[in-house]
């Protein structure tokens, strides 16, 4: 696949892809703890066929030289290889997401209107469809992915490790790592269970340099989830309209 939603590119705009780096003098920045640690927690994601999580998600918009914090939450569904179920919910703004192996449908729930497009038989590749074609992200998309590892790395100058903490009454091991035009850090859960807890990004090279935050609870890499979890129903009055593929503007 084209792995264009690493957590930077997914959350930051960035297109960094490929495979996991090589234990060479390019990552001599890197902490071999940091690394170890972001290899456990995306092996953990890697290996779950079915799982389901909550976050809560904080962002800075920059507004006449203010940062104004927006907020929203997102529960997650998915069944690798090919379903996947979102729904992400603000005050102003909240969407859903259903990808059933065969078709994506986008849910505008604030206009109730929604699109369905047709998508290809994996995950991976429909959200590089997604992208690609419509100019769309999932939310947090990097945690969907088959190998969460090679998604997140390739972008990596530096890396550090930086003890435990406890995130919300959960014990975690606190990393954190740098490219070239974000700093961003990782919490992970102690123990046998290594998952993601807490997310920051912070765009360095923007104004006020503004920051992402997410919020992980409710993992479950074991759930029960039926073809029927995937399968959209038009609320009553919803409006379907056509997905416009997105505009080149290279």
């Amino acid at each position: 696949m084209k792995t264009k939603h690493t957590i930077l590119a997914a959350l930051c705009g960035l297109v960094t892809v490929g495979p996991a780096f090589a234990a060479d003098s390019a990552t001599s920045a890197i902490d071999p703890e940091a690394d170890r640690l972001l290899r456990a927690a995306s092996a953990e994601l890697a290996t779950a066929k079915a799982f389901t999580f909550k976050a809560e998600v904080w962002a800075d918009t920059v507004v006449e030289g203010h940062k104004i914090a927006t907020t929203k939450t997102v529960e997650t569904q998915v069944r690798r290889p090919d379903r996947v179920h979102m729904d992400a919910r603000s005050p102003k703004r909240s969407r859903g997401y259903w990808y059933d192996g065969k078709s994506l449908t986008l849910l505008d729930r604030a206009n109730n209107f929604y699109g369905i497009v047709a998508a290809p038989d994996t995950i991976d590749k429909t959200l590089d469809a997604a992208n690609d074609q419509y100019g769309i992200n999932f939310p947090l998309e990097d945690l969907l992915v088959n190998d969460p590892y090679a998604s997140a790395s390739k972008a990596i100058k530096s890396g550090a490790y930086f003890g435990k903490i406890t995130i919300l009454g959960t014990p975690c091991q606190h990393i954190a790592f740098s490219t070239d035009r974000v700093d961003w850090q990782l919490w992970i859960q102690d123990g046998p269970n290594p998952l993601p807890r807490k997310l920051v990004i912070t765009y360095k090279q923007e104004d006020a340099s503004p920051q992402f935050t997410a919020i992980f609870s409710d993992w479950k890499l074991d759930a029960s989830l039926p073809d029927e979890t995937f399968v959209f129903t038009p609320p009553k009055g919803a409006a379907k309209i056509n997905i416009l593929p997105a505009t080149d503007t290279e």
